[in-house]
């Protein structure tokens, strides 16, 4: 297979969603940077993604300065903002696909901008604390749930079908920026002016992305509240039921779970290592991210050069190769302080960060080509509460092994695992054909 596989037409009968009632976006010839929709969308989710970043780091930095917090407390706020990929994803789902998808998205930027508002006013009022944090992230981070499942559903009907990699790569390549630029901005802001303050540029962020994406001009068909496939709780369920009825959406998120579980339980271990064990300090392994980083932006930019090349399932094999094959090249470090493990480390992430991009890239545009747009938001919601779910678990299961069977040998568990995942998702990918990858998901 030496193309991607064509794709099937949208619930019309043409290629692509419809997409606007009163101001149409730019035609597909002339490409995404005609498309004034798009490119509103794709402003605000850089920008709200870049303030995301800085949230990230000011947060857990908040509770262990200004609030003389222990790890445990730190821990604490920082899966509060992950607690929303469990119990709140699947009813977003079901929401944004009841309502209106751009004031879903609208209104999610607007909670986590009133939501960390708060943070600031508590700060200065000498009433912050470590309970009140819990809260405003947990909020922030269901805001962010639900923002992040309401633009993957809307951007089939802001972009024709054709377009749909291009816009991936495009918002992929926004977050890899956003992680790069948004940790080196935040710890600035908090070295100079404290993480209080770096939480209110994130408050303005947020405010930036609402009315950027405020601008948006296109507007979705109403939808007709007697119609026989109107969303109702019961949906939450059938919703995982749409994913398993499809074997290749079945095998990348079978896929995606173990991956994710191995990565987070890689990352956790690692962070101990490379200070114990290598010797680097915070700089270094900022570092050694950030560059990472910079590598998912070189896959976004030739993602869709590399999918045309080598077709889809092929192209899944090859990039999911190196995400899963990189933590192996962190095995032979030793020897504290070396430059070779300086290297080694680099070339890891770089690698991971290279073939992940390009894996996500594809994947996130066939689940929205797939599947039907009235039912596109509760089975992205579905997809990332398997897949997101796992994070967690991860985290927790490299702590408790790391301090049982040692650092090294844990990260050895892991990447095995990883590898081995990828075995049986090579294996499975053999088996689809075009035909498979190119049908449509029954509603």
């Amino acid at each position: 297979m030496t193309s991607t596989p064509a794709r099937p037409a949208g619930p019309g009968g043409q290629e692509g969603r419809p997409l606007t009632q009163g101001a149409p976006a730019a035609t597909p010839d002339r490409g995404l940077w005609h498309n004034h929709d798009f490119l509103k969308l794709w402003s605000g989710e850089t920008v709200a993604a870049l303030g995301s970043q800085v949230t990230q780091l000011a947060l857990p930095l908040l509770v262990l300065g200004t609030l003389g917090g222990s790890p445990s407390q730190i821990g604490l706020v920082t899966a509060m903002q992950f607690l929303p990929a469990l119990c709140v994803t699947p009813f977003a789902g079901l929401v944004i696909d009841l309502f209106d998808r751009r004031l879903i998205i609208l209104v999610a930027n607007a909670v986590r901008a009133v939501a960390l508002a708060t943070v600031p006013v508590l700060y200065m009022t000498d009433t912050l604390s470590v309970p009140a944090l819990c809260a405003i992230a947990f909020v922030v981070g269901s805001g962010t749930a639900v923002f992040d499942v309401g633009y993957l559903a809307y951007l089939p009907a802001l972009v024709p079908q054709r377009h749909l990699v291009d816009a991936n790569s495009k918002l992929q390549g926004s977050y890899a920026v956003a992680q790069i630029g948004g940790s080196g901005v935040g710890g600035l802001l908090i070295k100079l002016l404290g993480a209080w303050f770096a939480i209110l540029v994130n408050v303005v962020a947020y405010l930036a992305a609402f009315a950027t994406m405020f601008l948006i001009r296109h507007r979705e068909p109403p939808r007709d509240p007697s119609a026989a496939h109107r969303p109702r709780p019961a949906d939450i369920l059938t919703s995982f039921g749409l994913l398993w009825r499809n074997r290749t959406l079945r095998m990348l998120s079978a896929r995606a779970g173990w991956f994710n579980m191995c990565e987070q339980a890689i990352l956790t271990l690692f962070l101990v290592y490379a200070v114990k064990e290598l010797g680097m300090d915070a700089g270094g392994v900022g570092f050694v991210l950030a560059f990472g980083s910079v590598a998912s932006l070189a896959g976004a930019a030739v993602a869709k050069r590399v999918g045309n090349r080598f077709g889809f399932p092929r192209i899944l094999i090859l990039a999911s190769s190196a995400s899963s094959v990189a933590p192996m090249l962190l095995l032979p470090t030793g020897g504290a302080g070396t430059g070779w493990n300086f290297a080694l480390a680099t070339l890891t992430f770089a690698v991971y960060g290279f073939g992940l991009t390009i894996y996500n890239v594809h994947v996130v545009a066939f689940r929205q080509t797939v599947i039907p747009s009235e039912v596109l938001g509760r089975a992205t919601a579905a997809y990332r509460m398997l897949t997101y779910g796992p994070f967690p678990l991860g985290a927790f299961l490299g702590g408790v092994m790391g301090e049982r069977l040692g650092l090294w040998n844990s990260l050895l568990v892991f990447a095995v695992a990883s590898l081995a995942g990828w075995v049986l998702f090579v294996l499975a990918c053999t088996r689809l054909t075009e035909t498979e990858t190119a049908q449509p998901v029954s509603s």
